[in-house]
């Protein structure tokens, strides 16, 4: 299974025999349409989709729900949702902008996460040092970047608050993550930095 960032906090996950598009921005509706996501989670609606007449079937409420094969979950947190996604043995959990602070009773609903996108928010170092926290909390194998502006250049810029927050020496983003199956634990949380794909 592939990982694409696409901009803003929107991640695209191609498995073997769906794609799964997660926290689409509001700023692109077509951005299903273009990626041929045959289902959307979280984003752009404000209620479910799962029969639709066409197009992608859209998630956007807490539950269980398993569609064309893909596993999901939506565990309600204080002020939002955040999903759990699992495809072809990959979980994927996608925070976007969420608030970073979790109640123990919802990292225990998340399970273990394979990959966890998080926002930055444009790069704060309190955003950062809350992701950071997040992150020793949920524990996940790897934890993808989202939300904030990738430098032309070499230069961290906005993802530089957080690569101190997190004691990186070198970041080199990469245009996608290949997963392959579940890693079922993790000592220790992988950073990946990708490059948008717009």
């Amino acid at each position: 299974m592939d990982i694409t960032w696409l901009g803003d906090d929107s991640l695209l996950l191609r498995g073997r025999e769906a794609k799964v598009l997660l926290s689409p921005t509001r700023a692109d509706p077509q951005l299903p349409a273009r990626t041929g996501a045959d289902l959307v989670i979280g984003g752009l609606s404000t209620e479910n989709i799962l029969r639709p007449a066409s197009g992608p079937q859209v998630v956007v409420r807490a539950g269980e729900y398993e569609l064309r094969g893909i596993s999901v979950r939506g565990v309600q947190l204080a002020t939002a949702t955040v999903f759990v996604t699992e495809l072809d043995d990959v979980t994927v959990c996608s925070f976007g902008d969420l608030d970073a602070a979790l109640s123990d009773e919802a990292v225990e609903q998340l399970g273990f996460i394979d990959a966890m996108g998080v926002g930055l928010q444009g790069g704060s170092p309190a955003r950062a040092l809350a992701v950071a926290q997040l992150i020793a909390r949920v524990q996940p194998a790897v934890m993808i970047p989202t939300g904030y502006q990738s430098a032309l250049d070499a230069a961290p810029g906005e993802l530089a608050a957080f690569v101190r927050e997190m004691g990186l020496t070198q970041v080199v983003p990469q245009a996608k993550l290949t997963l392959s199956g579940s890693s079922g634990s993790a000592e220790e949380t992988r950073v990946v930095v990708l490059e948008p794909r717009r």
